[in-house]
């Protein structure tokens, strides 16, 4: 009884500063979604103007799509690159796994300022990566795609969220059973087989969880368009920071927040049920596998 005293009394200033500092933020915006703006005054008549000039207009749809699918294209990227890495840091190494994990985690370690402008030495026009092709005659002249240009920025995130790709599948691979693999062998199914019907399936928890991680940290990404992106840098998270900014038009700006937010939370219901259904979602909640 006395134990569950001082946890509940433990847990109060818990939930008092994710209250406060999470939940309380997100209910003013959402409340000031409704508002509208007069000039540097606002209105507090609520409607649903700022949703439906969202919905009417084709900059901001094209925004938020474009956000979604940069998101997605990377996860995939992502997905593609760290499963085969996973895989053999799971299944393949012993001795040097936490070294290998240590290293694959230690770009995080940096800023996302030095981490954007050591690419932008890679890829500038007298940079590293065009010098190289210069010197080795594979071109004449500097690329100048490689810097200030989506396939820049694109690149860029792919390196940034890797880690957390290959750590989600890390932990999904270190999960599976090395004898259900067997198993399969052991009843003809081959290689191919093998990973289709055993692998992945129970894999993809690790995939699913990993490809979250990537796709909202790609959507919600600022710096990286806006240092490396040039003319196309302008993305969703930008227009946001405008709208609270120099345009001076909250509401507007808290209804596409609102906006993203609600998209994100379906994507993360639909994950949540997928993985609810597999064999080791219902493990971890319990179920039956």
């Amino acid at each position: 009884m006395r134990s569950t005293t001082i946890g509940n009394s433990l847990s109060v200033p818990v939930f008092a500063a994710i209250t406060a500092l999470c939940i309380a933020p997100l209910v003013i915006l959402f409340v000031y979604s409704f508002f509208s703006v007069n000039f540097v005054a606002i209105i507090k008549d609520p409607s649903f103007k700022n949703y439906i000039r969202i919905a009417g207009s084709s900059t901001y749809r094209w925004l938020i799509f474009k956000a979604f699918l940069s998101g997605a294209g990377i996860a995939t990227v992502t997905a593609i690159i760290g499963y085969p890495v996973a895989w053999f840091i799971a299944k393949r190494v012993t001795v040097y796994k936490s070294a290998l994990l240590t290293l694959l985690l230690v770009p995080l370690y940096t800023g996302d300022l030095v981490r954007i402008f050591a690419w932008r030495i890679l890829l500038g026009a007298e940079g590293v990566l065009n010098s190289l092709l210069i010197w080795m005659g594979l071109v004449e002249k500097p690329i100048s795609a490689l810097l200030f240009s989506p396939l820049a920025t694109h690149i860029v995130l792919a390196y940034n969220y890797l880690p957390f790709m290959v750590i989600g599948l890390w932990l999904a691979f270190e999960a599976l059973d090395d004898r259900l693999l067997e198993a399969a062998q052991d009843l003809g199914a081959g290689s191919r087989s093998a990973f289709l019907r055993v692998t992945m399936p129970l894999t993809m928890p690790g995939l699913i969880a990993g490809s979250l991680m990537v796709f909202v940290m790609v959507v919600g990404d600022y710096l990286t368009p806006q240092l490396l992106g040039g003319a196309s840098g302008i993305t969703i998270i930008s227009a946001i920071n405008d709208l609270f900014g120099t345009a001076f038009d909250w509401p507007l700006g808290s209804a596409i927040a609102w906006t993203m937010l609600t998209i994100l939370a379906l994507f993360f219901a639909l994950a949540a049920i997928v993985i609810s259904r597999s064999t080791l979602g219902k493990a971890l909640v319990g179920g039956e596998a």
